[in-house]
């Protein structure tokens, strides 16, 4: 009979079912956590949210089911997600008066991007139901219940079909659009110089690589990108010019060795040379920024996977290698190019060092201006063909193109070749003499396929603003426009012709520009408005549910971090503006390290002298902003002395204004924890900043 009983009481039960609302602008979970978040549940993740206030209590359970709707005054608004309950309510703090639960995401919806059941819809559909409640754990009515849950599973159902729609996953890999040039700004520690890093990797992630929240993920893939030069990294300063960003003249102090202008070698970093005064030669060397855009609009060449031809990597370069007669035959007969220099010989280093698996080798039989062959290096490394007969250094190449007698002036800039018998030929583009081969031999070659490079490039600038962007950019302010950019489809394209190499120049389509500026930065000049105008601007605040779970303790007495970091920089917003605030990354390291010892050094090394720099040491506001003019004096980081000018001065000292107190760093009191509890002694500073 009991058993019964229990049996029906389970079965009389309802099933419960809550909503929690999210508004972006005054919740502790910020637009960017969700955005994590989202990306988390996209590739299969759960994600957990803690402490999100509930305002019921009774019958909540483990795993009770739990909708998320969006409100607020920016829309769209509606349910974006959908999870259970993972811990019982709990009061999380003493004085706390809201019960708060944990939360497991099981689906969350790309609210911008993706449809959601609309709010509008659910009061036409539900008017019973509340859509816009105040306080979050609110109970689904049970005649909602029901119907509620099937609209979210087609909705689900839907968005995930979409995905793979006409045969493929369209949703998941439709690659998003960044900003082609954006400039994060903010105070210092806000996290700006990693977010630029972040930001990069997502840029150059391809559609089958997942999206990496991790930290030492992202900086592992970023430094991976560094290498294959899809990223470049500077820092502009006061003196950075023109000629270190797109082109300048270098001197070079030529030796009594040094050929004559008519023999020089055409070096990697030299385009030409001006003129020879009193034995200095003065070359055309490109700009960083010159070179990036170079490498990023380097052509892609596809071959066949199937015959001999080996791959063409983006880095490849072409060599130029002199063989004769008896020798060019035997290279030809043989898939080979060898010289006649012993293996350690100092005239062989480059050729079996330097030469790579992928580059291109034109071979000469003297001529400056004419080839006779065109191959693909095809080993990774030189060696001895025959030590005992001919003790030759040689590589193994793939002949594209034999027995040619072909003039390559055109292509490589009007420039001699170089009378070395093995030199590298920097004014030539692999394309170029790709086309070159394909021409020779059509039917051989017929596979191989040149095409558009449309792989992201990231270009970051640190610390933009203090450069003098006028003089460093010229007329590369109107080339960085995203219409006026150069690459399939672009009909606005737009290109000048560079001062001293007189080359025509644009700005790849598929080059991003990302910079950074310190707002804190007293000692810059305003940015070039016309720059201004061609970037999109992007803001980084303190973020302080970064530091929420980071607390410090001693002696009984603990301190949120976050929470103590939130009221300091409520004061400095106040006295000065929310540009001179202090970041969230000052105190990241507590989070491996969080004792009394590392927060003094941060408060001494970091955070008192940038309130020195900021109030222009005007200690009374600094004290206020530390909350030392309420403290007990031990408490004090800057304690306010009052002296008397005759304990000081001697004589008759007239009218000279003299202040009445003087100011003293208390070096002791960085280590008593009630200093940094008592900044405020209305907030309780041991309380978690947390998420609603």
């Amino acid at each position: 009979m009991e058993k019964i009983k229990e049996t029906q009481e389970i079965l009389n039960k309802k099933e419960l079912c809550l909503l929690f609302s999210w508004n972006p602008k005054k919740s502790g979970w910020t637009v960017e956590k969700y955005k994590e978040a989202h990306l988390k549940v996209k590739n299969g993740e759960k994600y957990l949210i803690r402490d999100w206030k509930c305002i019921r209590k009774n019958e909540v359970e483990k795993e009770t089911e739990v909708f998320i709707v969006k409100i607020g005054d920016e829309e769209p608004k509606g349910i974006i997600g959908h999870g259970y309950i993972k811990t019982l309510p709990t009061k999380k703090y003493d004085d706390d008066k809201k019960w708060r639960v944990d939360i497991e995401i099981d689906k969350l919806l790309d609210y911008e991007n993706e449809e959601l059941l609309k709010q509008e819809k659910l009061r036409d559909k539900f008017p019973e139901q509340k859509w816009n409640p105040e306080g979050s754990g609110i109970e689904i009515k049970e005649t909602v219940v029901p119907e509620l849950k099937e609209m979210w599973s087609k909705l689900i159902n839907r968005e995930e079909n979409s995905k793979t729609s006409n045969g493929g996953d369209e949703k998941e890999t439709m690659k998003k659009e960044f900003d082609k040039n954006v400039i994060f700004y903010g105070p210092p520690g806000t996290g700006k110089t990693y977010t630029t890093a972040k930001r990069a990797v997502e840029i150059c992630k391809t559609e089958s690589e997942k999206e990496l929240t991790d930290y030492s993920e992202i900086m592992e893939k970023y430094n991976e990108l560094k290498k294959k030069n899809r990223i470049e990294f500077i820092t502009f300063h006061q003196s950075y010019g023109y000629e270190e960003f797109i082109e300048g003249i270098k001197p070079i102090v030529l030796n009594e060795d040094d050929e004559s202008e008519d023999e020089s070698e055409n070096n990697q970093e030299s385009k030409t040379n001006i003129k020879i005064e009193n034995d200095i030669k003065y070359d055309i060397v490109d700009g960083i920024f010159k070179k990036f855009c170079d490498n990023a609009r380097k052509a892609i060449i596809e071959t066949d996977n199937n015959n001999d031809n080996n791959d063409i990597p983006l880095e490849a370069i072409v060599w130029k290698v002199t063989v004769r007669d008896e020798v060019r035959e035997d290279c030809f007969n043989n898939n080979r190019v060898r010289i006649d220099w012993n293996f350690d010989d100092a005239g062989a280093v480059g050729f079996v060092e330097e030469v790579k698996k992928g580059d291109i080798i034109i071979t000469t039989d003297g001529s400056r201006t004419r080839i006779n062959g065109i191959a693909v290096v095809t080993d990774d490394k030189g060696y001895t063909l025959d030590k005992e007969k001919r003790d030759t250094t040689t590589r193994n190449v793939k002949w594209l193109a034999k027995n040619i007698d072909e003039n390559i002036k055109n292509i490589n800039k009007e420039k001699m070749l170089h009378r070395r018998t093995v030199a590298r030929v920097p004014n030539m583009k692999v394309e170029d003499i790709i086309k070159l081969a394909k021409e020779k031999e059509p039917e051989e070659l017929s596979k191989i396929v040149i095409k558009e490079n449309k792989e992201p490039y990231v270009f970051i600038i640190d610390e933009i603003n203090r450069g003098n962007i006028s003089k460093i950019f010229g007329e590369l302010i109107t080339l960085i426009e995203t219409t006026k950019r150069s690459g399939e489809g672009k009909k606005e394209c737009i290109s000048t012709k560079l001062p001293y190499s007189k080359e025509e120049f644009t700005v790849p389509d598929n080059v991003y520009i990302i910079g950074t500026m310190n707002t804190a930065d007293r000692s810059i000049a305003l940015m070039d408005t016309a720059l201004r105008r061609r970037f999109k601007f992007e803001e980084m605040l303190p973020d302080y549910h970064l530091l929420e779970d980071i607390f410090v303790e001693d002696k009984g007495t603990k301190v949120n971090i976050g929470a103590m970091l939130k009221v300091i920089n409520e004061r400095i917003e106040y006295l000065y503006d929310r540009e001179h605030t202090i970041g969230h990354a000052v105190f990241l390291e507590l989070k491996e390290n969080n004792n009394i010892d590392k927060l003094e050094n941060i408060f001494k090394k970091s955070v008192i002298p940038l309130l020195q720099e900021y109030f222009y040491e005007d200690y009374d506001k600094i004290r206020i902003v530390l909350g030392d003019n309420a403290k007990d004096e031990d408490e004090q980081f800057i304690f306010a002395e009052s002296i008397k000018p005759k304990d000081v001065f001697e004589g008759d000292i007239g009218d000279i204004d003299i202040p009445d107190k003087k100011y003293i760093i208390k070096h002791e009191n960085f280590r008593n924890i009630m200093a940094y509890k008592n900044i405020s002694q209305k907030k309780d500073l041991s309380k978690k900043i947390s998420d609603e």
